[in-house]
């Protein structure tokens, strides 16, 4: 090969580095772009509570997080139309039951008690402490105990007599087209939050 032919295939390497460079970055980018648009959608607020209190009842915080997200989108004023309140919308009857268990009082027809239900930290202690009760009622199985916590536990019981689970450790056939749909989609974003923050949700909480 004559010293021509070694610098045009020396500059035709340097090229081809230089486009495979700006690929990367580009793609790098992009990537870094996806991400961003996730975690906007998928934000996380209140990770020390979502610690806290899935330590303290046994739970898988991306587990709670992904309640959380379902159903409130973290947002702390949510009211449901059927009037569950707050970031894990409790209904006010099933928070005068929580708080009777936990030795607290909460009156579901006092506007000042249902206003307790909006507090980020009374909310997620109480979703938490609902979750760990419906995993006991159901033999730890993570998928029965959304159905319940969606359409009760009662319903929950019903649907997992009727039709057994099946080889995902779902209930084969839920009726209810909004808690089937409400398994899968708790799920699906307890995976994104488990990819997006492990670290604010498993970092040890500071007493």
């Amino acid at each position: 090969m004559s010293e021509a032919d070694a610098q045009h295939m020396s500059k035709k390497q340097k090229t081809t580095l230089i486009v495979l460079t700006i690929v990367a970055v580009f793609l790098i980018l992009a990537i870094l772009a996806g991400i961003f648009a996730v975690r906007s959608r998928f934000r996380l607020k209140y990770p020390e509570l979502i610690r806290k209190y899935s330590a303290e009842y046994g739970l898988d915080p991306t587990y709670v997080a992904g309640v959380i997200y379902t159903e409130s989108k973290f947002r702390e004023r949510a009211v449901s139309r059927v009037g569950a309140r707050g970031l894990m919308q409790i209904m006010p009857k099933t928070g005068a039951e929580i708080a009777q268990a936990l030795g607290e009082r909460l009156d579901p027809e006092n506007s000042d008690d249902l206003e307790r239900l909006f507090d980020p930290e009374t909310s997620i202690r109480y979703g938490c402490y609902y979750l760990r009760q419906q995993l006991d009622r159901f033999d730890q199985n993570a998928a029965v105990t959304l159905a319940a916590y969606n359409a009760g536990p009662e319903k929950a019981t019903k649907w997992l007599k009727e039709y057994g689970l099946d080889d995902d450790g779902r209930i084969k056939y839920i009726p209810y087209p909004e808690t089937s749909n409400y398994v899968t989609r708790v799920f699906g974003a307890q995976k994104i939050y488990a990819f997006l923050y492990t670290k604010e949700l498993t970092e040890k909480t500071e007493d």
